[in-house]
């Protein structure tokens, strides 16, 4: 059995590399199939769209702006925009474009994070990309699949702890640790601070400040802040301090308020019961494996000769994981993507102790092989489970996939003026007001005039113009009798003044 068990496990060596590119091929599948199909979200997907777009149509790249104006609700530096213009440039102004490079970013957070973890063994590097893969909350909200800043965020995060480890190294890390700082902040404001606050403890702890001379250091605080200043200066000449202020008002005064910026507050232990300690998906599962590991590697009744990771690496990843979780489950605003950085390190950390487990010689190969089946089925699980639900289950909306047909950026309705009076399922309500996703819809479909007001400031225009209708509603407004339907697809109209 133990030859069995032992034949098995070299395979992981023995063909590494293939398994490694087989793991990619799940992961870009996961993050690309059906990436067009679900529905815009309004708030941070649709704003950054929207952004994106007008940068494209006004060539101000610096400036995030909402309907022609400098925006002042989502006061994020303009990295994230640009990747968002950079998709609709490469794929045209749709949904794939609006969230491609998330999806190119997670795939690349995961081949980096696997290929580090590759120092552990490659058993670990191979278990690490697997559970990332299992990685559902990102994949379901605000990140692999979504137009926003979230997964540039995390892979800068990720790559900042990465060359952090390897600092020892090669000192020159510390350079691009600092870089990946200032393009975190460059994509999500003050959220870069975490960044600093796990870099710094580590720095301190492992006795890597003392080590470092007077010209790395100041070599470290130049890559950490001078492209941070130079978009401050730019920024600065546009709209003095307006945009600054908002951003502390809102990003850091607004959410360590209490009860939250826009009321998403909760307790202290939020992010641990909804997700680290959440059994219903592998989150549950890999906190336990890693509490574990830690209790044989600190209890001396369970020391064995060697270890799965060194010790700087040890505490390189616990700082990775715990600052950001305590620090974000002491602000007032809970978000659960504020956390998914953590949860690298989680998936890190579990696969060097199981490497490490399945790598025992005085473990007897039947209960080693019973183990790794266990794994297996439950990696698979919850793989697939994310497959069906994310990918799987995405899913159109009614009144956006009848924007979708009525419009075309080269059809003879480009430009229009439409207004808006139906039944929204995004919002479960009547609507007679553009929402923040419809109106981004609007804007990539048919670079359409969203009008306010609905049926009845339709029959008040002057102008030509477009009327889309919930059919129940024809009868309340007898006017709209008089003008010519162009479409009607048993749920909504498409009316024409």
């Amino acid at each position: 059995m133990r030859r069995f068990y032992d034949s098995l496990i070299g395979l992981t060596e023995r063909y590494y590399w293939f398994f490694f590119g087989l793991l990619c091929a799940l992961c870009a599948f996961l993050c690309f199939r059906c990436l067009g199909v679900g529905v815009i979200d309004s708030w941070d997907e649709a704003r950054h769209g929207v952004s994106a777009y007008e940068m494209l149509q006004n060539g101000n790249f610096l400036i995030n702006t909402w309907c022609g104006e400098a925006d002042y609700w989502n006061v994020k530096p303009p990295l994230s925009f640009l990747t968002v213009a950079a998709g609709f440039m490469l794929f045209g102004y749709n949904a794939v474009g609006l969230r491609f490079f998330s999806a190119f970013f997670y795939l690349v957070t995961t081949a980096v994070s696997g290929l580090f973890a590759k120092r552990y063994g490659k058993l670990a590097s191979l278990l690490t990309m697997v559970f990332l893969c299992a990685n559902y909350f990102p994949f379901k909200a605000h990140l692999v699949r979504s137009g926003d800043a979230d997964s540039l965020y995390l892979l800068l995060f990720t790559l900042a702890m990465l060359v952090m480890l390897k600092i020892r190294e090669n000192g020159r890390w510390l350079y691009v640790c600092g870089l990946c700082f200032s393009l975190a902040f460059l994509t999500k404001s003050f959220h870069a601070f975490m960044i600093a606050a796990v870099g710094g403890l580590f720095l301190l702890l492992s006795g890597e400040l003392k080590r470092m001379s007077w010209k790395r250091r100041a070599l470290f605080l130049s890559c950490s802040l001078l492209p941070i200043l130079v978009w401050a200066v730019l920024r600065f000449q546009y709209d003095g301090l307006a945009f600054f202020r908002q951003m502390i008002e809102t990003d850091l005064l607004g959410r360590t308020a209490a009860g939250g910026v826009e009321g998403h507050g909760a307790s202290f232990s939020y992010y641990l019961n909804s997700v680290f300690l959440d059994f219903g998906h592998i989150y549950g599962w890999l906190t336990v494996i890693v509490l574990v590991g830690l209790i044989c590697l600190w209890v001396r009744s369970f020391r064995k000769k060697g270890t799965p990771l060194p010790q700087r690496d040890l505490l390189g990843l616990l700082l990775w994981l715990l600052v950001p979780l305590l620090g974000f489950s002491l602000v007032s605003t809970k978000l659960i993507w504020y956390v998914y950085p953590c949860i690298v390190p989680l998936c890190i950390l579990a696969a060097a102790f199981l490497a490490y487990l399945f790598s025992a010689v005085k473990v007897p190969g039947g209960l080693l092989l019973a183990g790794a089946l266990l794994l297996g089925i439950g990696s698979i699980h919850f793989v697939w489970e994310n497959y069906m639900d994310n990918v799987r289950g995405a899913h159109a909306n009614d009144l956006q996939t009848f924007v979708i047909e009525q419009f075309d950026r080269d059809g003879a309705l480009a430009g229009a003026t439409v207004y808006l009076d139906a039944y929204d399922p995004f919002l479960y309500a009547n609507t007679t007001a553009w929402e923040q996703n419809m109106r981004l819809l609007a804007l990539l479909e048919g670079d359409l005039d969203c009008a306010d007001g609905g049926a009845e400031a339709f029959l008040d225009a002057e102008e030509d113009s477009l009327l889309i209708l919930s059919i129940p509603f024809l009868a309340d407004y007898p006017g709209l009798e008089d003008y010519e339907i162009l479409a009607n697809n048993g749920q909504y109209l498409l009316i024409r003044k």
